[in-house]
């Protein structure tokens, strides 16, 4: 699956586009602020429904304008279909073949786009959500069932905090313990799924990007190490931790605490790898995060990276693209500067106020 056509409106300096894409590697060449990292971040809110840069959508909305407007055709197999996602500050339109939806899921099952960028460091550097997020991708991905049951436990925990929160309903604080318990195995065991295949994945293109550097990804479910998964020991745990976050006014375990360790030649990767080389780890969990999605799929994804050259030496630059190249996935990468891919098939364009222009 590939995107053959994009169609933006409204999104930043980008007005009325329409391009062309190559199924293999594209390149878009531009000067800071031309309108290169608009055009991803409106392939972000394509496949996500939300930007990449932003969580405000008035600030990706063109100045003057009521709503951006995002479309693309699709190409599986010689069959195409047609999606597209319209945004406003107040209200969200989804169709998929002239047919609307009403849910961002079912628009991001058709495209998983894998983006990257240079605050993608932030997998490594960042806050718990952050790797919770990069897993739950995954999840969401190979297992349908995962978003539902996330969706029904993220609800459940806000009650349970508000039980937690206020006195007046502290009350029903029993019963939404109960259903948070309930959902915590089955949560935690897809999760642990993902993990494993992606581990899988992981070690074969670290090998490519980062040499002899070994990478390990160590899971932590959301609950001391000591704490097991089971309704009795879960019903018991939280029994016990309930004075503690009824001061702390929040549930303070469970699996909206998980989170990965991301390690590299025995120690955190955060403490042990440069600033490149962060970013060089960075990329390569998210083309394992990619690659693990599509691996049991007949259907190819599609990786975005902004700003390639930046904080990647020739020689990594140059392993990355040659690595890239034999994926078989759409690559669409921006650049400020001419990248040296003369032996590989692939479109550039160039891009100057918004405008695209694909240089033959």
């Amino acid at each position: 699956m590939w995107i053959d056509n994009l169609n933006v409106n409204n999104c930043r300096l980008l007005d009325d586009i329409n391009i062309v894409l190559s199924k293999d590697l594209n390149i878009i060449l531009g000067e800071n602020a031309s309108g290169k990292t608009s055009l991803l971040e409106s392939l972000s809110l394509l496949s996500s429904g939300k930007s990449f840069r932003t969580s405000h959508i008035n600030n990706v909305i063109s100045h003057n304008e009521s709503a951006v407007l995002v479309s693309a055709r699709l190409n599986f197999k010689n069959k195409t279909s047609q999606i597209g996602i319209e945004k406003s500050t107040s209200k969200t339109r989804i169709r998929i073949n002239k047919q609307d939806v009403y849910s961002q899921a079912e628009l991001s099952r058709h495209l998983p786009i894998t983006i990257m960028h240079p605050e993608s460091v932030e997998l490594i550097t960042g806050s718990p959500s952050y790797r919770r997020s990069f897993i739950d991708w995954i999840t969401f991905y190979l297992y349908p069932e995962f978003h539902e049951q996330w969706k029904k436990y993220s609800h459940i925990l806000k009650q349970r905090n508000l039980c937690l929160k206020d006195n007046k309903h502290k009350y029903a604080l029993p019963k939404w313990t109960d259903e948070l318990i309930q959902l915590q195995p089955s949560i935690t065991d897809l999760r642990i799924k993902a993990v494993e295949k992606l581990k899988k994945t992981l070690s074969k293109v670290s090998k490519e990007l980062l040499g002899d550097g070994n990478v390990e990804l160590i899971f932590s479910n959301g609950f001391p190490s000591d704490v097991k998964l089971d309704i009795n020991s879960l019903k018991l745990f939280y029994s016990q931790k309930e004075e503690y976050d009824l001061r702390l006014k929040r549930t303070s375990s469970g699996v909206h605490r998980a989170d990965i360790k991301i390690m590299l030649d025995g120690k955190l990767a955060i403490q042990a790898a440069s600033r490149g080389q962060l970013k060089l780890l960075a990329i390569t969990l998210l083309l394992a995060q990619s690659t693990t999605i599509n691996k049991d799929k007949e259907e190819k994804g599609i990786i975005v990276i902004d700003d390639l050259a930046a904080e990647l030496d020739s020689e990594n630059k140059n392993r990355l693209i040659n690595y890239l190249s034999t994926l078989e996935q759409q690559i669409i990468i921006t650049t400020t500067k001419k990248l040296k891919i003369e032996h590989i098939p692939h479109k550039l364009f160039h891009v100057k106020h918004g405008i695209f222009t694909e240089i033959k």
